[in-house]
């Protein structure tokens, strides 16, 4: 016999809040679903690591340089996701719908180490997402596979240019500089 049709259940943002407050783990939030966010490889947190520290260098003050527990929010599609690093190059902006929580609204900087199992949002859906983000200057993927980091930076004009780096140094708008041999450097498996 056929069941009937059961919609799907869109948590509202505050819900999606609650449940993460109560369940202790990390969950990104996309257009009314709770996504579990699975642990990074030894790799992924290595490069993840080796990148949140060259941001650290080159943070001047007034910057912040987060590792991975930083919850980032999009206001513009209320997506809420935890990149592996990122930075805000000024006064630091939460989130209005979570005044006591610690999300930030404005980054200058997003880097995501690539997975294979998120690799096609990173590039896809959720770069859509992040190009709505105002003060975003640039995105940074570093693949897991290749020395190969990728950069899309934003012009003054708006439009985004993509660098594709796999030798030499790449030297982020904040002044951070990732030396890619250094970077993949005696990587764990």
């Amino acid at each position: 016999m056929a069941q009937p049709f059961q919609p799907r259940h869109r948590y509202s943002y505050a819900e999606y809040l609650a449940y993460e407050r109560d369940s202790g783990l990390k969950h990104e939030y996309d257009d009314g679903d709770i996504l579990a966010m699975a642990g990074g490889s030894r790799r992924h947190n290595a490069l993840a690591s080796r990148v949140t520290a060259a941001l650290e260098v080159a943070r001047k003050p007034g910057w912040v340089a987060f590792q991975s527990d930083q919850k980032i929010r999009v206001l513009a599609t209320g997506r809420a996701s935890y990149p592996d690093a990122s930075m805000v190059c000024g006064p630091i902006e939460g989130d209005p719908a979570d005044p006591t929580g610690g999300t930030i609204t404005n980054p200058s900087l997003i880097v995501e180490v690539l997975s294979p199992s998120t690799e096609q949002d990173d590039r896809g859906r959720k770069w859509q997402h992040y190009q709505l983000i105002p003060s975003l200057r640039e995105y940074v993927l570093v693949s897991q596979v290749d020395a190969r980091i990728e950069r899309y930076r934003r012009l003054p004009s708006g439009s985004w240019e993509y660098q594709d780096v796999t030798a030499g140094t790449l030297v982020l708008e904040t002044g951070a500089a990732i030396d890619l041999g250094a970077l993949y450097d005696a990587l764990p498996d």
